[in-house]
């Protein structure tokens, strides 16, 4: 497994955990706890790829083979 994916299951790992936090911390309908956790995990996994890329531990290359 490349560098690229490890990231990509951390940063899927880390965003969806802090995402269930919030949407079940927030509370509401089923469908705003929902949304919320989407939203939140978005977020948190992004950040988590950009500050892996501007810290320069992960290279994105694009190739057919995705390597």
């Amino acid at each position: 497994m490349g560098e690229a994916q490890t990231l990509a299951i951390i940063a899927g790992g880390v965003g969806g955990s802090v995402g269930a936090f919030v949407g079940v911390a927030v509370g509401g309908t089923p469908l705003g706890v929902t949304l919320t956790t989407l939203v939140v995990a978005v977020v948190v996994g992004a950040a988590v790829i950009t500050s892996a890329v501007i810290a320069g531990d992960v290279e994105f290359f694009a190739s057919a083979d995705g390597e």
